[in-house]
């Protein structure tokens, strides 16, 4: 076979994948691997080959199953930290055994715990914490810690597009989170208790970076630590946003491009040496001597670099080329690619899920295949002549590099797509550009801190302010290049299918060129007709595809009468999409964190309407300006097509609702007051009405009016399609529902979504009993600090025969209607 890696990869990773997603028992897949094992050894003593194949291919389907089990479904045993969870503060002890993450509001520490105090005894426990602490602090890796948190599972924000953050802290072997707002809340009991060799490399890279932060001003200071020693999270947030517009944020992470800068750089420097001996020239191959003499410094980089998942993992990419090299295996690149990954799958299977190793391998795979066919639109010179010129020799160069970028740039584009909901227009000029200043000049610099740090700290210096002065010029380009209109822009979230029918369409294109272009500039036969004829059926039925495709997500929305509402888990908030007949969308809150630390409108509202392939909102309504509901408005206001603002007209004075107001007014956006004296807008066939507050809040100031206050003003609307009707009463409490009730208004609904996120004195007795809602719906995070829904609260709903729904339960939560029946479909099935 002449690629034998490849068909043994592809059931590795589809048992990886099934494994998952679907928990298969472990007892079951050994009996069933030690069979097919057996049935291999005995068809190789009877030669059957075809059993052989078949054999092996069956018992890497169950290693990747059985792989993916150890880090997904462990069982934990008694001492486990995961069985301390609680509403109450737990003291633990323990080392912090990861190099800490710190970005510029929080810093994350891994925590391996020792031991819990519990009514002043020590129980020893064991398993991981990850612990979130305000702020930047300088702990170590090694510091022994004592610590007082309330313990909690991790959850995710389940909504359809979200991240599974639960699953990717599980692939570290994290199950259990806290967090301290205080950083003096942690004490420092002793130190360098981690391992040995690592604590020492970690204060060889303590000295490194102190010597970058002490002569590099920010942000080149922390770009040059991002490319040396892998720590992307001090990177300020402007800066990482416009790498990301211009497509070059991949120079900031160390990948196989910054290890490839080590190979390379030390294969040169070892051929110099032996070219300065004719008896090593002699003596030895240099190629392979010098390949073999660079696996040395790759190795001992990515140690440097912080040994992460992603610096591993480029690391085992470049050797498995470089040993391929000195095998004398180096033209079936398609095999050696194939290897690296099966080398990598096998050793961390929860590779296959990292967006890094999926960019990095479609990357390479990409450039392979289409690279030297775009090669071959160089011209070639006459036959009569000698040698190549210098200014020849540079234009090839040149061309090879664009035609490089081009075939990565093509080849990730759906999974850039598909992860970011970004395209760049100018991500093809920007690496021509940047990425030879920041990662050919720059970066290799920056390397060289590495070997001067132990040796001349004056030396060090110097090339730490080289470094940043070209940093800067690269940091300055992009700049300009991110400000450029239409530099980049968002787009949906693609489906497996239309991602798909892309590479179908590339690789088509690409053989097409196959047909047409000479065979490696030798023979000037053309492939067969029929050949083209296929090739030029598939681009025609895929063309097809992508316009009814278009036709379909244009119409699907405009074309529909049905009424959609998603109550969105955005945690302990509250934000709710409807969808009216006619494709007209409002989005009602954007729910938020009062401390600002997590961007809910950029990290779950967005993915979400993304994936829901909504890129304008016709209506933002804000009830009420509280945290819960306003934080995650402002992202969704700066980034998407939105036509109008609907409030109340009350003000405040935090930060965020200062942005909020201030984005309304930079773009434009028609900003309107709505309150009971709003007449009744029909939309398409759909009633609205708005039942509180009774007038506008006109000339609000930001004096403090009381929480309560501000939430019994807060909207309340109500939709009515046909027999149907729905009720949206934010967060008022029992002022404004008796209100409601004493002045007459029809609030009879079949939905409900509760009011205040199920407080105690919100959803009253008078006011269930006027509504008599059939579904409830409840917005809260899961293991709230409020530990809200109130007991008391759900009874009520219960006592009125209401099937209940809950964010935090069962996560995102839509109700569809044709004006007579409901329809109910939740994200998280129990």
């Amino acid at each position: 076979m002449q690629r034998p890696l490849i068909p043994l990869l592809i059931p590795l990773i589809v048992g990886i994948s099934l494994g998952n997603f679907i928990h298969l028992p472990d007892l079951p897949l050994m009996v069933c691997l030690i069979m097919a094992m057996i049935a291999s050894l005995v068809a190789m003593i009877k030669k059957w080959k075809v059993i052989i194949g078949l054999s092996l291919i069956f018992s890497l389907f169950l290693v990747g199953i059985l792989n993916i089990n150890l880090y997904l479904y462990q069982e934990q045993g008694q001492r486990h930290i995961s069985n301390y969870l609680s509403p109450e503060k737990t003291t633990i002890d323990g080392i912090i055994c990861e190099n800490p993450e710190v970005s510029p509001h929080k810093t994350e520490l891994v925590v391996s715990v020792v031991r819990v105090i519990k009514d002043k005894s020590t129980i020893p426990a064991e398993g991981r914490v990850l612990l979130t602490v305000r702020d930047r602090y300088p702990f170590k890796y090694g510091d022994f810690i004592r610590f007082r948190t309330r313990l909690r599972m991790p959850h995710n924000f389940n909504n359809p597009g979200g991240f599974d953050y639960e699953r990717y802290l599980r692939y570290r072997n994290i199950l259990v989170r806290g967090a301290i707002s205080d950083p003096s809340g942690i004490v420092v009991l002793r130190e360098n208790q981690g391992n040995r060799w690592k604590t020492t490399l970690e204060r060889f890279r303590g000295k490194i970076r102190r010597l970058i932060r002490e002569n590099s001003p920010t942000p080149a200071g922390e770009i040059i630590q991002a490319m040396t020693l892998g720590e992307r999270k001090e990177i300020p947030e402007d800066v990482r946003e416009k790498f990301n517009r211009t497509g070059t944020s991949h120079i900031l992470a160390i990948s196989g491009f910054h290890v490839g800068i080590v190979a390379f750089l030390s294969i040169y420097l070892i051929r110099l040496m032996m070219k300065s001996s004719p008896y090593l020239l002699l003596r030895f191959n240099a190629i392979k001597v010098s390949t073999f003499g660079a696996c040395v410094p790759i190795v001992i980089y990515a140690f440097i670099a912080g040994m992460g998942i992603s610096v591993v993992r480029a690391t085992i990419m470049i050797v498995t080329f470089m040993v391929a090299i000195l095998l004398g295996r180096e033209r079936d690149l398609y095999n050696t690619l194939a290897l690296a990954a099966f080398i990598i799958l096998v050793v961390f299977p929860h590779s296959l899920f990292d967006i890094s190793f999926q960019l990095s391998f479609t990357a390479v795979a990409a450039i392979l295949f289409i690279t030297p066919r775009l090669v071959l639109l160089i011209p070639k010179g006459k036959p009569e002549e000698k040698g190549i010129s210098f200014s020849r020799k540079v234009f090839k160069g040149i061309f090879l590099f664009i035609m490089v970028s081009l075939s990565a740039t093509l080849g990730t584009a759906p999974l850039i797509a598909f992860y970011f909901n970004r395209v760049s227009s100018i991500s093809l000029l920007a690496n021509i550009i940047v990425v030879p200043l920041l990662g050919m000049i720059a970066l290799p610099v920056s390397m060289a801190i590495i070997l001067t740090a132990p040796i001349s700290p004056t030396l060090t210096t110097v090339l730490v302010k080289i470094s940043s002065f070209l940093v800067k010029i690269s940091v300055s380009l992009t700049d300009f290049f991110a400000s450029l209109p239409g530099s980049s822009f968002f787009i949906s979230t693609p489906t497996f299918t239309e991602m798909t029918a892309y590479y179908l369409l590339l690789v088509a294109m690409v053989k097409l060129t196959d047909t047409w272009k000479e065979r490696n500039g030798e023979s000037k036969e053309r492939e067969p007709i029929r050949k083209r004829l296929w090739l030029g059926f598939a681009l025609a039925v895929l063309v097809i595809f992508f316009v009814v495709d278009g036709i379909y997500l244009y119409a699907k929305d405009i074309y529909t009468d049905d009424l959609k509402v998603t109550s969105i888990d955005v945690g302990q908030g509250s934000s709710t999409l409807v969808r009216f007949p006619g494709g007209k969308k409002m989005l009602i809150d954007g729910g938020g964190f009062a401390d600002n630390g997590f961007d809910i409108g950029k990290y779950v509202l967005a993915p979400f309407l993304r994936h829901e392939r909504i890129k304008k909102v016709d209506t933002v309504v804000l009830t009420h300006p509280h945290p819960d509901h306003l934080g995650g408005l402002i992202y969704i206001l700066e980034n998407f097509a939105v036509r109008e603002v609907w409030a109340n007209g009350e003000v405040s004075g935090t930060d965020a609702y200062k942005d909020f107001m201030k984005i309304i007014r930079e773009k434009k956006i028609h900003y309107r007051l709505v309150s009971e004296e709003t007449p009744e807008e029909k939309i398409g066939n759909i009633l609205l009405r708005i039942l509180n507050p009774k007038h506008p809040i006109v000339g609000g100031n930001d004096r403090f009016q009381g929480f309560d206050v501000t939430n019994n003003n807060a909207l309340v609307l109500k939709l009515t399609y046909g027999n149907c009707s729905f009720l949206l009463p934010a967060d008022i409490s029992e002022p404004s529902e008796t209100r409601l009730i004493i002045e007459g208004k029809d609030i009879r609904s079949q939905v409900i979504l509760v009011p205040h996120h199920g407080g105690f004195l919100s959803s009253t007795f008078p006011f269930l009993a006027r509504v008599r809602p059939e579904i409830a719906i409840i917005s809260c995070g899961a293991d709230n600090i409020f530990r809200l829904p109130h007991s008391d609260v759900l009874k009520r709903y219960e006592m009125l025969g209401a099937k209940i729904y809950r964010t935090d339960r069962d996560g995102a939560i839509t109700i569809t209607t044709d004006g007579r029946r409901l329809e109910t479909k939740v994200f998280k099935e129990s």
